[in-house]
């Protein structure tokens, strides 16, 4: 597969059905994903915890998932509510090992927990994106509530590299 193809040149690119422009909403949420699985991957040579690692690498590839969701809303489903119930099982393993939180904490006292807190950011600027993406078409409320909830995992995830 060539990598430059000059179609790109008129301020427009590729989105399986038909050409966009670059700043499309849609593309906008593509190349959010594409910083998220980057930043998620650097964490993951950082990390310790085995299982906060792999667990990590299997969202970057959930997250070809999500794209390819957002891409063809009305004809795939990738996330379901399944995997979201998946996150909050994850969430709710963790934040029981953690001390309660009363107060606003330093996002990333350790290099660990502050590539997952850039991580976690990244999330939620694609949530946004995501959300602008859905006034201009309908998306499932699973899609929403997925995004929703990764960034909370990764808040328990930064907070379990740090206190643990």
């Amino acid at each position: 597969m060539k990598i430059t193809t000059k179609t790109g040149d008129n301020m427009t690119t590729g989105a399986i059905y038909k050409r966009v422009y670059k700043d499309d909403p849609l593309i906008e949420c593509l190349g959010t994903i594409d910083e998220f699985q980057a930043n998620l991957m650097n964490a993951t040579h950082l990390l310790k915890d085995p299982e906060i690692k792999r667990h990590l690498e299997y969202l970057v590839n959930k997250m070809f998932l999500f794209g390819e969701d957002l891409i063809k809303f009305d004809k795939t489903q990738n996330i379901t509510f399944q995997e979201v119930n998946e996150l909050e099982d994850r969430i709710n393993h963790f934040e029981k090992a953690l001390p309660e939180q009363h107060e606003f904490l330093l996002p990333g006292k350790t290099l660990e927990s502050s590539v997952i807190h850039v991580a976690r950011t990244i999330a939620r600027r694609l949530e946004r994106r995501v959300i602008t993406y859905g006034r201009e078409v309908k998306l499932r409320a699973d899609l929403l509530a997925y995004i929703n909830r990764l960034s909370d995992l990764l808040y328990i995830y930064a907070r379990v590299t740090e206190e643990l």
